[in-house]
């Protein structure tokens, strides 16, 4: 079942689009002046039944205190109101995307009226204020209320609220809710365009339930996929992967439904995509599977694919992600021989048509770059690897692909310092009505050629690149002054 499209997202001022100081000079503490706006006869005011000056009277009686002070107190946390600029700016992105930005929040008509020239406030559709409406949150019929006026479905709307109980009244009526936190990443990759928080939408409304598909229509449940999905989103929930203590991992999870008699060996590609995104302790038996996996290194530096040496395939990226594995514990200096042959495979680009198990050039790359990502501080690694992997990189820039190429080439474009050009808006461009990506062949089945794909793991890939862009973008500008 399909989820309604995101048309509209509603913000609250204070504390989030605005940023305002409680700290005063004044005799009132700012944990005093917080509380007087949880009191009841500040309620009345925001709701308009007490004037601002009565209201006043009110809470110096309520909290001990000089009128006058109450006032100046308040003036000087009036004039500390700033504007949220990477926020205006996610706005001005919500509407390039056709989305709907209203404001919602408890402010009294007075208070309201001093924000006037701190907000572009052609941003909004419209805004909706206690003081105008007589309502405030977490009145569930204020909400019921902007619901009318604005002639939208409760699923259709996003709400963004720094206090849970705003945001759980809102849900309560079957709006979708936000818990604002600035320095949650979580908060600012979902608001950072609609695309991304639509391709967050789709992943959670398809968690756990996150199959490949070959080329031919059979769905094939697979480890590898949901793996990817948990290195791009750090999202436990999204998956059905856990550390539960395995020697070696298979790339099927279950029945191996692409071969007969439903029986495949593990995989060294599975075991160390696993080894690091699951990022188990360096314990003995993290050791063992290490251990058992430098066995199957060959004299050339290349790995075996399966632990089976009956099956004796090889594969370039498998042997990146095997030596990214081992750099990632520690132990890359043991395969010198591993590294240079990667090296070798980028400086000819045999990568170019793809590998045995990976047919696309912009994957094979984004798996070179998760290579070099795996050790940062590796003087050799980087030295050996960067100059020749920021080249091939380079060069795709601009050329058609996937969906999932795409991805992959924006993110290795980001991590290597490269501007990706078009390619991130030619992304957005390919996004599904649903909030997802077509999912492009991530990898083939050697044997037969048969080609897998993974909606999730494009999302997912596709959600991390294009909120990458949206915050290189942010930081431009502010770095400019633009916001």
């Amino acid at each position: 079942m399909s989820s309604p499209l995101l048309k509209a997202v509603i913000f609250d001022l204070g504390d989030v689009l605005f940023n305002w100081s409680a700290d005063t000079k004044t005799a009132i503490s700012a944990p005093t002046l917080r509380k007087i706006l949880q009191s009841p006869a500040w309620f009345e005011y925001e709701c308009g039944r007490l004037g601002r000056k009565n209201c006043y009277r009110e809470v110096g009686r309520q909290f001990g205190v000089v009128v006058d002070e109450v006032a100046e107190a308040f003036l000087q946390a009036r004039a500390s109101l700033k504007a949220n600029g990477a926020l205006v700016s996610l706005i001005r992105g919500l509407k390039k995307d056709a989305v709907k930005v209203y404001a919602m929040s408890n402010v009294a008509k007075e208070d309201f009226a001093v924000l006037a020239d701190k907000m572009d406030w052609a941003l909004f559709d419209r805004v909706f204020t206690s003081g105008a409406v007589g309502m405030r949150k977490p009145d569930k019929d204020f909400f019921r209320h902007v619901l009318r006026e604005t002639c939208l479905a409760a699923e259709e709307i996003v709400f963004v609220d720094d206090k849970r109980v705003n945001v759980e009244a809102a849900e309560s009526v079957g709006i979708r809710g936000i818990v604002f936190d600035e320095s949650s990443v979580a908060s600012q990759h979902a608001l950072s365009s609609s695309a991304v928080f639509r391709g967050h939408e789709y992943l959670h409304r398809n968690a756990k339930n996150l199959d490949s598909i070959t080329d031919t229509g059979v769905r094939v449940p697979d480890n590898f996929a949901q793996l990817l999905i948990l290195d791009a989103t750090r999202e436990h929930t999204l998956v059905n992967v856990t550390l539960d203590f395995k020697e070696t991992w298979n790339f099927f999870a279950g029945q191996a439904v692409l071969v007969p008699g439903g029986k495949f060996p593990d995989d060294l590609d599975t075991t160390s995509m696993a080894l690091t995104v699951l990022r188990p302790t360096a314990s003995a038996s993290t050791r063992s599977m290490l251990d058992k996996m430098a066995e199957c290194v060959r004299p050339d530096g290349t790995f075996l694919t399966y632990f089976d040496r009956e099956r004796p395939r090889t594969d370039d990226v498998v042997c990146a992600n095997v030596l990214a594995c081992f750099y990632h514990y520690g132990r890359g200096y043991q395969f010198p021989r591993t590294l240079q042959h990667i090296h070798d495979v980028l400086l000819h680009r045999t990568y170019i048509d793809g590998t045995r198990y990976y047919p696309s050039a912009d994957c094979c790359l984004g798996f070179f770059v998760r290579l070099l990502q795996s050790a940062p501080d590796d003087g050799h690694l980087q030295a050996r690897l960067g100059p020749v992997l920021r080249s091939r990189v380079a060069e795709r820039v601009g050329e058609s692909g996937s969906p999932l190429d795409l991805a992959m080439r924006v993110l290795a474009c980001d991590a290597l310092g490269i501007e990706h050009g078009d390619d991130c808006r030619t992304l957005r461009r390919l996004q599904c009505q649903d909030g997802g990506w077509e999912p492009g062949w991530m990898y083939r089945y050697g044997s037969t050629g048969i080609k897998i794909g993974n909606r999730s793991v494009t999302t997912a890939l596709a959600v991390k690149a294009v909120a990458v862009s949206d915050n290189k973008g942010r930081q431009e500008m502010v770095r400019d002054g633009h916001v």
